[in-house]
């Protein structure tokens, strides 16, 4: 019997490796598309073939594609080639998890304030850039991109006003939206997408760290479950489903990050797609369900599993994230990986970046510059901060020569 191949465009994204990973596990030939020597791109090292063709050319990948006989097309966290996906198996006549308006819609911040606000579902309040009663600090960030480029913190009009032409470069559309600056709590919020069925997964509560002024704050703990759960399953996750529905979204996995003020739920982000932040691997651990192993199914097959998952985002144990974001630097070493690996309740070591990597200074307040993940659990929520205290005094981020270049600010839990 033939093996399935699977067509993956991108070798770099977050999520890349895992992908090749799980499908050579179920016995499928991978290839690997993108304009990237081997040596920079992390899944092509693992791959069966590598095409080093951009993963924009759809016309060449078509070509090639039809030649291998390829049964599925998937890609990683990354919006650019998930369009692409999106676009390559419409012409391939392969199953993609999306169509391309809802990819437009779910991308498009502007449009999903307002389906949350015909749902009565909180939404951070919003000005115009010729309003005379701005109330600062402003946020201000391109509708239709992620990983935090072109969003910016504004502390008075001048700010603003430069920082606009900042956000209309990153946008698609040239529309940007600025917002009241909300300096709460935060959470994220994912569900699993089954056919029409739509179950809330998880939900954590989004530990951030703020660097210098202007700059967006970063992730840099995740712990599951949130406080704020039952008060989110009581108040809004039928409301938030209901909206999902409506757009006929399926098979996939899709994350909502938002604000807390006064008890107060507000989304402000969303994706329709793998997150970057991986919490796959804690789902596989916690209910016995991973959303990338799903998808990659779907694309091969047209179907997630053969039977439907039934989940409970309220788990037993703890779990948590760990994101090391690095100054823009060249990496040199991580130092202390070999001591976790021995650790009791560690899920999966995560690097994003690897030895020899730049992150440049335009990285800055974006989340290219998160360098390593670390998953882990615990049976109490104390074991748990303990660990990530113990993880963080022992893992080092060093540059190419032997200089420090972690965040102190991220030791908070």
């Amino acid at each position: 019997m033939n093996k399935q191949k699977l067509l993956l465009l991108g070798g770099k994204p977050v999520g890349s490796v895992d992908i090749v990973n799980y499908a050579k596990s179920i016995g499928c030939y991978v290839i690997v598309a993108d304009y990237l020597d081997v040596k920079d791109s992390p899944a092509k090292q693992i791959a069966d073939e590598c095409w080093n063709v951009s993963t924009a050319d759809l016309d060449t990948l078509a070509k090639k594609a039809k030649l291998a006989r390829i049964d599925g097309v998937f890609t990683g966290a990354h919006d650019f080639n998930i369009d692409k996906a999106q676009k390559l198996c419409k012409i391939l006549g392969l199953p993609f998890y999306a169509t391309e308006k809802q990819l437009e819609e779910t991308l498009n911040k502007e449009f999903y304030k307002k389906l949350f606000k015909q749902f009565k579902i909180p939404v951070i309040e919003e000005y115009k850039i010729e309003d005379d009663d701005i109330q600062y600090p402003t946020i201000i960030k391109p509708v239709d991109s992620g990983g935090a480029y072109g969003v910016k913190i504004c502390n008075n009009k001048e700010e603003l006003l430069n920082n606009y032409t900042v956000a209309l470069e990153y946008s698609n559309s040239k529309k940007v939206l600025i917002e009241r600056y909300v300096e709460g709590e935060e959470v994220t919020i994912e569900y699993l997408l089954q056919e029409n069925d739509i179950q809330l997964i998880g939900m954590a509560d989004r530990i951030t760290a703020k660097f210098q002024d202007g700059v967006l704050p970063l992730p840099s703990n995740y712990i599951w479950p949130s406080k704020y759960l039952k008060l989110f399953e009581k108040e809004y996750n039928q409301k938030i489903i209901n909206a999902l529905k409506s757009l006929g979204l399926k098979n996939s996995m899709l994350f909502i990050q938002a604000k807390i003020e006064n008890n107060k739920i507000m989304p402000y982000d969303m994706g329709f797609r793998l997150s970057g932040t991986q919490e796959y691997h804690i789902f596989e651990k916690m209910c016995n369900v991973n959303p990338l192993k799903l998808m990659v199914n779907y694309a091969l097959s047209g179907k997630m599993s053969e039977k439907p998952y039934i989940v409970n985002a309220d788990y037993n144990k703890y779990a948590a994230n760990i994101t090391f974001l690095v100054k823009p630097a060249t990496i040199g070493s991580f130092i202390g990986l070999d001591k976790i690996e021995k650790m009791n309740n560690i899920i999966s070591i995560a690097k994003n970046k690897f030895e020899g990597e730049t992150i440049p200074q335009s990285a800055l307040g974006t989340l290219n510059q998160v360098a390593l993940r670390i998953f882990l659990y615990a049976d109490t929520k104390n074991e748990l901060i303990d660990n990530i205290r113990l993880i963080r005094n022992t893992v080092q981020i060093q540059d190419i020569e032997g200089r420090d270049i972690l965040y102190e600010q991220q030791n908070n839990v």
